[in-house]
């Protein structure tokens, strides 16, 4: 490549080609066989004759931002219909942020205070009155509640289906009244048989391997009404009082101020935390006691840990991640936010699937997914990359495979709660179905979906809820309370 030229406007040069220097730009007047040459400009370019760019080459491939972004126009859309340019705009805007209260901070006083003076106002007071004023109005009959009766007396379940003695039988006693066509598409081929060339019947189409993903993309991204006679049931219980030691203060509907990242001001240890307001819904929801025994199944980064014992009710909380680099965020939180790791809190480094003993009272399920806002602004890490796509076909089956450890870690009577940061489907009711299925066919659990309706009217003033869910609650993005996306779904074990 030839070094650019830089030369004072008006300087002469006497050239033996008439051909430009490069890296300048000649004008038109000329004297003899001199250019006048004036320095190049940054919008300057010299293009030779015939030149085509090299449009695939230079410009590379398409952003993962933008394959998330049309990813979910192509399967978010048709669910949100009208909602979903508003929800498409508020992903794509800065996120509203809330700042929870550290408790265990010696001047918390004067950081509410000083949280105060920025205009924002404390949301769990406000949910706690709106709390009230909802059992007033409402006064639903409670389908259950704390009695010395069992639980399962109140519901009745069906018998499950028996296995069959031999699952592995190629041939059984089912009559078949299909058409030879249905019967040729379930043909597979047996391997370690003696066959011929004539005992092969070809298929109908073949499929590229880029037909085969878009396939089990769809499969994967899509949720359908389950055609399994399982019984799931979703049933309502008491309203439970809410956590008030946990205060957390957010701006009220439209305003975008942000609060300033917390600093050693007051106290010796940080006076807050900066997380998405709706993160706490799933702390709420799990409605911890004095005395209980909790798991956070997923707890890195730490903030809904934080946020369970900010309630100031738990005694005994596992904290379980498989990453060592999130595990790590945890303690730092537990550092700056604790002075330390409490000598109620255990850190583990497992993989969540190997919880299956029922120890435990309430339990967390915050399940990796497809972290809608992150892979919308961000190109690192990003769940999009091409390299990542076995990763976010398998979500789904990663997200069951957790819920169940979690429903198996729970003890009977004990609640699970299951949460994602994602409007998919799929992976929201979606998992909840597969997850009830599974239980019903492969084990003795016996569990129930508990009716979260009533977070509606309690956080109307703070969330945006999306009202056609069929077995939890999903906080939707807008404008004016640019929180979430956020579900949460409550499971109860009854035996």
């Amino acid at each position: 490549m030839f070094p650019v030229i830089f030369l004072p406007p008006g300087k002469c040069f006497h050239l033996k080609m008439r051909i430009p220097v490069p890296g300048t730009i000649a004008t038109s007047i000329k004297c003899s066989s001199s250019y006048i040459l004036r320095p190049c400009q940054q919008t300057d370019y010299i293009q030779r004759r015939g030149y085509k760019k090299k449009w695939a080459k230079n410009e590379g491939s398409k952003p993962y931002t933008v394959h998330a972004l049309n990813h979910m126009e192509t399967f978010y859309k048709p669910v949100f219909k009208n909602l979903w340019p508003s929800i498409r705009i508020s992903l794509l805007t800065t996120s509203k942020y809330c700042a929870l209260l550290n408790n265990y901070n010696s001047e918390s006083d004067k950081v509410e205070n000083y949280l105060k003076d920025f205009g924002a106002y404390n949301a769990m007071e406000e949910a706690a009155s709106a709390r009230k004023k909802y059992l007033e109005k409402e006064n639903k009959q409670i389908l259950i509640e704390n009695s010395s009766l069992p639980l399962d007396s109140f519901l009745d379940f069906p018998k499950r289906p028996q296995k069959k003695e031999d699952e592995n039988d190629e041939y059984n006693n089912e009559s078949f009244d299909e058409t030879e066509e249905e019967a040729v598409d379930k043909i597979e081929p047996v391997v370690g048989k003696n066959t011929s060339l004539h005992d092969f019947i070809p298929t109908k189409k073949v499929f590229s391997e880029k037909e085969l993903l878009q396939q089990q993309i769809v499969s994967t991204s899509t949720f359908s009404d389950s055609t399994v006679d399982v019984p799931i049931k979703v049933i309502q219980e008491q309203v439970p009082e809410l956590p008030n030691s946990m205060k957390f203060f957010v701006y009220p509907k439209g305003d975008v101020s942000n609060f300033p990242n917390p600093k050693m001001k007051h106290g010796d240890l940080l006076g807050y935390y900066l997380l998405d307001a709706t993160s706490l819904l799933p702390v709420v929801a799990l409605d911890i006691q004095e005395r209980d025994s909790v798991l956070d199944l997923c707890a890195a980064p730490g903030g809904k840990t934080l946020a369970m014992l900010q309630t100031l009710q738990t005694e005994n909380i596992t904290c379980n991640d498989e990453s060592w680099t999130r595990l790590g965020r945890l303690r730092d939180i537990a550092k700056w936010y604790l002075g330390g790791v409490p000598s109620s809190m255990s850190v583990s480094r497992n993989d969540g699937k190997h919880f299956v003993d029922p120890l435990y009272d309430k339990v967390l399920v915050d399940v990796p997914c497809n972290t809608d806002r992150h892979v919308l602004i961000s190109e690192d890490n990003n769940l999009f990359k091409p390299g990542r796509v076995d990763e976010r076909l398998n979500l789904p089956s990663r997200q069951r495979d957790l819920l169940i450890a979690g429903i198996q870690s729970c003890k009977p009577g004990g609640t699970i709660v299951y949460s994602t940061c994602t409007l998919s489907p799929a992976q929201n009711d979606g998992v909840i179905q597969a997850t009830m299925e599974h239980l019903w066919k492969e084990t003795e659990i016996d569990s129930v979906v508990i009716d979260l309706s009533y977070l509606r009217p309690i956080f109307a003033s703070i969330f945006s809820f999306f009202p056609e869910t069929k077995y939890g609650q999903l906080v939707i993005p807008s404008l004016s309370s640019n929180f979430g996306p956020m579900y949460i779904c409550k499971i109860k074990r009854i035996r």
